[in-house]
């Protein structure tokens, strides 16, 4: 396969996934028409911490680790999958980088440069809240993270990274030392999580990998419904399963 057709698959992913997919074709044309493709090897930034922002990113292959520095030290909080988009606030807004973007694995980027942007946003005002939506998906993800970190203990927050990470298959390629990190867990706690998912037959190993082998346990070990959808509803008073909680309470 030659590079033209991968990047036509990669540019498939943009406009079948993520916010770009949720957009009028009109609109996802004149993005398309004002980018470029990038290849980013594993480890190099997109961009980091307080520099002036250039361009947005949309993520078209691979895997890429967002971060925010704490006490000097870059703290990974997320790590995109493809159909991402990154970048927006700060060159939207005039502020420098607020947070530091490398690529975990080899990606392809789909660049984005300010100036034809902002030339686009001036030509179709209307394109504004096209971009106000990725704000938003963006901001609400970030608040998803947060609350789970405040709120869940370790094992169901564990098993929510597992599956954000998860590729179709199942597989997921970060080391269990990354895992921890993104999860937020000691090395005690993870190791006990860790090892009690492969007791389970939940989780398989490889080298420098993990694989889902029974997505819908873990869904369930992560407080979400059997399909993985969101979060379990809480009975209402009254209902037959609050009755039944009840009673076996």
């Amino acid at each position: 396969m030659d590079g033209r057709t991968k990047r036509s698959q990669h540019l498939g992913t943009l406009t079948k996934t993520g916010w770009l997919s949720l957009q009028p074709p009109e609109f996802q044309g004149r993005m398309i028409a004002i980018g470029r493709w990038a290849s980013v090897p594993r480890g190099r930034a997109l961009y980091v911490f307080g520099e002036e922002a250039d361009a947005i990113f949309g993520l078209g292959s691979g895997h890429l680790d967002i971060s925010v520095p704490v006490d000097s030290e870059d703290v990974v909080i997320h790590r995109a999958p493809p159909g991402i988009w990154v970048g927006d606030g700060a060159l939207l807004s005039g502020v420098p980088r607020m947070l530091t973007v490398v690529a975990a694995t080899d990606c392809e980027v789909f660049r984005i440069p300010q100036a034809p942007l902002r030339r686009m946003l001036e030509e179709n005002p209307g394109d504004w809240r096209h971009l106000h939506h990725l704000a938003t998906l963006n901001g609400a993800l970030a608040t998803q993270a947060l609350a789970e970190a405040l709120v869940l203990p370790a094992r169901p927050r564990f098993a929510r990274v597992l599956l954000r990470l998860a590729q179709p298959d199942g597989t997921i390629n970060a080391t269990q030392e990354e895992l921890g990190r993104m999860a937020g867990m000691s090395r005690a706690a993870f190791r006990r999580a860790f090892g009690a998912l492969i007791a389970a037959g939940v989780l398989e190993t490889g080298r420098g990998s993990v694989r889902i082998h029974d997505r819908a346990a873990l869904a369930q070990e992560a407080r979400l419904d059997p399909v993985g959808e969101g979060p379990r509803k809480r009975p209402t008073p009254g209902s037959r399963a609050e009755s039944g909680r009840a009673t076996l309470s």
